[in-house]
């Protein structure tokens, strides 16, 4: 690793300790101030390592409407609206993620779903299970607000995975992989929100949180050589 990325990486690190520590620690006066800085140094490093072109702000704006998700759901404690609106936040991150996947760094081709479609069943299965867990514990508006966000959350992974054959494969793993971790992150988030209490469920939704994040930057950045113009 060159001297530039092992000194920015060190940021980042610290960063994920501090969160981490004010997150098991309960402490909102470091877990506040650091929070905000997670998709900042991720949005940051990404323009840093990448050459001027359309799709890169593309890839910022998803980063933004995460960043901007966090920040909502910050102060979910003090109104429901700034849950909605973190809640909101978060839909349009992946909804831009599936837009980022399906041409950042992709050759020419079908994806793997196009050409398997019987793949996408793992994902369909996980959305009625992690769905019908979930019902018995909401009601009213938020039956729709958890399903629609479930199906753009698990979307955005069926559209990681649809990019393998599409891109080298540390690109994919690497993207994959992230979406993986996003979509365990949120299911924690819901299960401790909707229906019990995890053990230090902050722990373990910020830290496969920020994973997810840096992991499917960096499956972007190792897919930018193949980008479809």
């Amino acid at each position: 690793m060159k001297t530039k990325p092992l000194i920015l990486h060190l940021g980042f690190l610290l960063i994920v300790i501090l969160e981490l520590i004010g997150t098991l620690n309960g402490s909102k006066w470091l877990d506040y101030p650091v929070k905000p800085f997670i998709l900042i140094w991720i949005a940051a490093y990404f323009l840093i390592m990448t050459k001027p072109q359309p799709l890169r702000w593309l890839v910022v704006l998803a980063f933004f409407f995460s960043w901007a998700g966090d920040l909502l759901l910050m102060f979910g404690w003090k109104s429901e609206m700034f849950f909605f609106a973190g809640v909101g936040g978060f839909f349009l991150s992946q909804v831009t993620y599936i837009q980022v996947f399906r041409k950042f760094g992709i050759s020419n081709g079908k994806g793997l779903i196009a050409r398997k479609p019987l793949m996408i069943l793992p994902f369909l299965i996980y959305f009625v299970c992690i769905f019908l867990y979930l019902y018995p514990s909401i009601s009213g508006v938020m039956i729709p607000v958890v399903a629609l966000y479930a199906i753009s959350l698990i979307g955005m992974s069926v559209a990681a995975f649809n990019r393998n054959g599409l891109v080298d494969k540390q690109s994919f793993w690497l993207l994959f992989g992230g979406s993986l971790f996003f979509v365990t992150s949120d299911s924690l988030l819901a299960i401790n929100k909707f229906a019990i209490p995890i053990p230090n469920e902050g722990f373990f939704v910020m830290s496969t949180y920020m994973l997810a994040q840096y992991l499917i930057m960096m499956g972007l950045l190792k897919g930018e050589k193949t980008l479809r113009r």
